[in-house]
C-alpha cells in the first residue's frame, strides 16, 4: 500500500511539473499557428482594419524542370496605424487540398523571379507593415511573394495571411495562378 502511495505521489508531480514547464510551449504553439481561417472569396477581405486584395497571381513552370513550379503572387495591403499595432507583423503562406504548406522564398535570387513573373516588371518586397517613415498613417503598399512547389499542386491552393497580433485568426484566399510554360 506504501508503494502505491509513493507511485501516485510521483505520478502526481510529474503531472504537476510537466503541465507548469509545458503550458507556455504549447501557448506559443497555439499563437503561432492559423486554427481560425476566414475564407474570402471575393480577392479582398479585411482582418483587424486591414485590407488585403490579391492583386497578381502567376506560376511558372521550367521546360527543364517540369516538376516545380514558381508560384508569384502580389498582395495590396491598406494599412492604417491601428492595423499596424494589432497585426505587429505579417505572415504569408500557400496551402494545397492535402494540408501542405510552403512559405516564401527569402532569397536575392527571387528578384528576377518575380520581376519576371509581375505584370509591371517590379518588386515590392516581401510583405511587411513597418512604417515608412515617422509620420506615417493610413497608406497602401504592395508585396511580391515568390513560393517554390510541385508543379501538380496547382489546383485548390489557398493563400494564408495572419500576422503576431491575429493569430490563431488569418483570411485565407483561394488562389488559381496562370501558368506560364518557360523554355
Amino acid at each position: 500500500m506504501r508503494q502505491l502511495a509513493w507511485l501516485a505521489t510521483a505520478t502526481l508531480l510529474f503531472c504537476t511539473l510537466v503541465a507548469f514547464n509545458g503550458w507556455p510551449a504549447l501557448r506559443d504553439l497555439a499563437s503561432n499557428r492559423e486554427w481560425r481561417a476566414q475564407q474570402v472569396q471575393s480577392g479582398a477581405g479585411s482582418l483587424k482594419s486591414l485590407h488585403i486584395t490579391v492583386t497578381e497571381q502567376a506560376a511558372a513552370i521550367a521546360e527543364p524542370r517540369p516538376e516545380r513550379a514558381a508560384v508569384h503572387v502580389r498582395l495590396q495591403i491598406r494599412v492604417t496605424p491601428e492595423a499596424r499595432d494589432a497585426w505587429k507583423d505579417c505572415r504569408v503562406s500557400l496551402r494545397d487540398p492535402h494540408g501542405r504548406v510552403w512559405m516564401p522564398l527569402a532569397s536575392a535570387n527571387t528578384d528576377g523571379a518575380i520581376k519576371m513573373l509581375s505584370s509591371d516588371g517590379r518588386n515590392f518586397g516581401p510583405c511587411s507593415l513597418y512604417r515608412r517613415d515617422e509620420q506615417a498613417g493610413e497608406e497602401t503598399i504592395q508585396a511580391d511573394q515568390l513560393f517554390l512547389m510541385p508543379s501538380d499542386g496547382l489546383q485548390g491552393l489557398r493563400l494564408y495571411v495572419s500576422g503576431v497580433g491575429t493569430r490563431p485568426d488569418a483570411l485565407s484566399f483561394a488562389i488559381e495562378p496562370a501558368i506560364r510554360r518557360l523554355r
